[in-house]
C-alpha cells in the first residue's frame, strides 16, 4: 500500500506512520509522531487532531501533509 498524507484519512482511522518530513519533523518526533508509530485520526477538518499513546494532538493541515501513513484497519 502506498503511504498517503494524514489529510487523506477519515475520522476514526487507525494509521501507521511511514514517513515524517518538513520543518516540524523534530517537534513531531518529540511528541511521538515518528516512523512506525500507530495513531488514530480523531478529526480531519480545518484542523487535524490525532490520538497517539493516549494523548490528543492538534496538527496544522500544512504540517499534516508532511506526515505519510498507511491505514491499519483496511
Amino acid at each position: 500500500m502506498v503511504p498517503s498524507p494524514l489529510t487523506a484519512f477519515c475520522d476514526g482511522c487507525t494509521l501507521k506512520v511511514c514517513f515524517v518530513d518538513g520543518c516540524a519533523q523534530d517537534r513531531l518526533r518529540d511528541v511521538g509522531i515518528r516512523e512506525g508509530a500507530h495513531l488514530e485520526m480523531i478529526q480531519n477538518s480545518d484542523k487535524i487532531v490525532v490520538r497517539i499513546e493516549g494523548c490528543r494532538i492538534g496538527i496544522r493541515r500544512d504540517t499534516a501533509r508532511d506526515i505519510l501513513a498507511i491505514p491499519l484497519n483496511a
